[in-house]
């Protein structure tokens, strides 16, 4: 395709946009959730070094008591925002 005018050109930049943009990922309760335990084995972080970063607030928890849990989608984004 040999685009000639600005208008083309915006156009066609538009298009390759389109078809590669990166789809957003949504976190999905059944598959995205898990434990303490779980998120700790899964980041290969000790277990009380990694409720000690829940209590400092480098990894957002959600629920209370026993019932905590982790999304691995905003598991891997603290991993990546505190190296």
């Amino acid at each position: 395709m040999i685009l000639s005018t600005p208008a083309e050109i915006a156009e066609g930049l538009r298009m390759f946009l389109a078809d590669h943009e990166k789809p957003t990922i949504e976190p999905s309760f059944k598959t995205d959730k898990m434990t303490v335990g779980e998120a700790s084995r899964f980041a290969d972080i000790s277990y009380n070094t990694f409720c000690k970063w829940i209590n400092k607030g480098k990894i957002e928890v959600h629920g209370k008591g026993r019932t905590r849990f982790i999304l691995r989608s905003e598991l891997i984004n603290s991993l990546k925002n505190n190296e």
